[in-house]
């Protein structure tokens, strides 16, 4: 789905700030025991929020929900009933869309910072038509907007009373269709209709599952709606679609598919206005099971990062690209990001000059990590030997904070999203007042003629 990003946010834990001179890597997010898989990062209010199967995570308790404030996870209100699929701020709220087990009805719901609470928006989603009955189970995967209204998508036939199918919009009092929406399967595939994936673009709403119609047209897979009719892309996919983005203009999409029509294909695709193609990489497991699958295409920063099952990646010309649940395009090439991550990614969001990834995996780039890590840069560029070695003390600091350098250097300060405190410059040592600025953690950049320090800065 598409999201919309306040600025890169500094982690924490560990900051990591974008320099041309300093090779990128994989750290470790946070200590602490995460027990299930995160499925989707947000940003809301300036703030993190992660959803998934987990009832702790970073070693806090939080039901399938979590907020990321000043260097630890807590937990936001009493969570969700269920595992959270998608997140999704909204004219001032936070929406979550929610698996649902039983076979009874489900709901989107919103959480209100302003007063703390959950509450349900608008009627049950139902599933009545799914064989066997114990089918009939009205997960919700995908939140977007369109047209100014609220979008979801998932495995549902009913609101409340009302005949609504895979997808539906809210118009500020109730939900209602888009067109007839989504029937049918996907030749070959599981009984679900899927609508996993949301993309708004230039007047269109994409739309992207294991469906097989989408309104009166065939669209195996993959469609857009163009605010009255939904009209197919080529021929679809002969499996499921789990993700799609648009990336320099173009859409691309991802999922378990091998094929569209008579083009063969790695479980990744572009669409060139026309059919699709391959993008010049396929994905695989080299043994298999598990099965392989691209589950999350995100746009950030001019990188298009594709996260899901795999590692084994293949460019056209037949060279290998080391990788492991995550890939990154930046228009020429592939890179599996040092190898990647030793399982399955499917959440990811812009964080302090890099990425923050979320999934189920004890390893990124070899380095430790539970199920969270970030891909960025070294926390340092420069020699400890040279002019830019820097002392930062007392910290964490109350009024003021000094920094010593053997050689006169530049410094700022930035906040945890990424604006500017202070900034100043001086002679080898420099007495910095943190008078007037708000409690939490902080990042200070040092330059010299030698190179950059950062550092991580508590103000108390």
């Amino acid at each position: 789905m598409k999201k919309h990003y306040a600025p890169a946010l500094l982690p924490a834990a560990l900051f990591l700030l974008l320099s041309l001179s300093a090779p990128a890597q994989w750290a470790p997010f946070t200590a602490g025991n995460t027990n299930g898989f995160i499925v989707e990062f947000a940003e809301h209010e300036g703030d993190i929020y992660a959803c998934g199967f987990f009832t702790r995570i970073g070693g806090q308790q939080a039901r399938y929900i979590a907020r990321w404030n000043v260097g630890q996870w807590e937990a936001v209100g009493a969570g969700l009933p269920d595992e959270g699929h998608s997140l999704y701020s909204f004219q001032g709220g936070l929406h979550a869309a929610k698996y649902e087990w039983g076979a009874d009805s489900n709901y989107l719901f919103r959480w209100n910072s302003d007063i703390d609470t959950w509450s349900r928006l608008g009627g049950g989603f139902h599933l009545t038509n799914a064989d066997p009955a114990a089918f009939r189970t009205a997960s919700l995967y995908a939140l977007s907007e369109y047209g100014g209204q609220l979008i979801v998508a998932g495995e549902f036939d009913r609101i409340g009373a009302d005949t609504v199918n895979g997808i539906a919009a809210w118009n500020g009092v109730a939900w209602e269709p888009l067109g007839q929406g989504f029937t049918g399967y996907i030749d070959g595939g599981p009984q679900i209709l899927y609508p996993h994936s949301l993309v708004a673009h230039e007047g269109w709403l994409y739309a992207a599952g294991n469906f097989k119609m989408a309104g009166e047209v065939v669209a195996n897979g993959i469609a857009r709606w163009n605010g009255s009719a939904w009209e197919a892309l080529g021929e679809g996919f002969n499996g499921a679609v789990y993700g799609i983005e648009i990336y320099n203009g173009e859409l691309y999409a991802g999922g378990a598919f091998t094929r569209s029509g008579d083009n063969s294909l790695g479980l990744i695709a572009k669409w060139d206005g026309s059919e699709w193609v391959k993008p010049g990489i396929a994905i695989d497991y080299a043994s298999t099971p598990p099965f392989p699958f691209a589950h999350t295409l995100r746009s950030i920063d001019g990188r298009l990062y594709v996260l899901g099952g795999f590692n084994l990646c293949t460019n056209t010309d037949g060279s290998d690209v080391p990788c492991g649940g995550i890939l990154a395009f930046n228009g020429e090439t592939w890179d599996g990001l040092d190898g990647g991550l030793s399982g399955e990614a499917e959440a990811i969001i812009p964080y302090g000059g890099g990425i923050l990834v979320g999934g189920f995996f004890n390893q990124a780039g070899g380095v430790p990590a539970n199920n969270m890590a970030l891909w960025g840069v070294v926390s340092s560029t420069a020699d400890p030997s040279d002019g830019a070695a820097i002392q930062v003390f007392p910290n964490p600091a109350r009024e003021v904070l000094y920094v010593r350098g053997a050689a006169a250097f530049e410094y700022a300060l930035y906040d945890m999203a990424g604006r500017l405190a202070l900034r100043g410059q001086t002679t080898a040592e420099a007495a910095i007042s943190l008078e007037g600025l708000p409690q939490g953690v902080y990042c200070l950049r040092v330059r010299t003629g030698k190179g950059v320090a950062v550092r991580r800065v508590v103000r108390e």
